[in-house]
């Protein structure tokens, strides 16, 4: 009993101190249940969750997919972590995945198309652009010093490798759930495919736009708050150049239905 109450009271701390995340999770699950109904959204949950945890022990281990790299637990006491990695962080690949397979299968226009995952991928690994350089100066804000490389990267303290991980994720959760939606009854009715084809409500396609140009906001938000001016500008021009393009591909894209 005692041990149920300490992973409750280490669950709602996650919570608690991490509610940029859950605002953005929360987005997923509204939009997902949507999309794809309750089961299909825990199936493509667990599997990228499991996917993206893998990795991260993986990669503080022996540097595969993201490189070498440390998490600082010094907030283990106030938060839940999962072996030596804190539950947000791989929780928070589920969304990020999602939000950018739904934009690269309506670029794409076709979910089981194998360029859907290459595409989806490289849009997750384009929203880190912006997220870890910030991130690895989290105590200059209100995230905290969570981690750190054994070497300095080239882009502002991150490394190659890191990126190369993201796109790895990002393209092997959604080739996954690719796989899934062939064999399990309920993803294939969810996702409605017809001769490869997905039905999706412009607005819809719209709102998952939002959500991951809001990740691209909140975190350059963040860089200006810590007057970090270089990696602002850097920041603004990525941000700017990846959602022009992603927006006037889905523009060109619903024009042609």
């Amino acid at each position: 009993m005692n041990e149920y109450f300490e992973f409750l009271r280490l669950f709602l701390g996650t919570i608690i101190y991490r509610p940029y995340v859950y605002v953005f999770f929360v987005c997923y699950l509204i939009l997902s249940v949507h999309q794809l109904g309750w089961k299909t959204t825990l199936t493509f949950l667990v599997s990228t969750y499991l996917i993206a945890y893998g990795c991260e022990y993986s990669s503080t281990r022996n540097g595969f997919p993201f490189g070498p790299y440390t998490y600082y637990d010094a907030t283990r006491t106030r938060e839940l972590w999962i072996s030596n990695i804190p539950f947000w962080d791989s929780l928070s690949f589920v969304f990020l995945s999602y939000f950018s397979f739904v934009l690269a299968s309506n670029v794409v226009k076709d979910p089981l198309s194998r360029l859907t995952p290459w595409l989806g991928g490289f849009l997750m690994m384009m929203l880190d652009v912006v997220i870890d350089p910030v991130a690895l100066r989290g105590e200059k804000w209100f995230l905290g010093k969570i981690y750190d490389y054994p070497y300095s990267g080239f882009y502002f303290g991150v490394t190659a490798a890191n990126f190369a991980g993201w796109f790895f994720v990002g393209y092997t959760s959604q080739w996954f759930f690719q796989r899934l939606a062939a064999i399990l009854p309920w993803c294939k009715k969810s996702l409605e495919i017809k001769k490869g084809k997905t039905k999706t409500h412009p607005l819809f396609v719209w709102a998952c736009f939002g959500v991951y140009a809001g990740v691209f906001l909140f975190n350059l938000g963040v860089t200006v708050y810590i007057q970090d001016y270089a990696l602002a500008k850097s920041s603004f021009m990525v941000s700017v150049v990846t959602l022009s393009v992603l927006g006037l591909l889905l523009k060109l894209q619903g024009n042609s239905r």
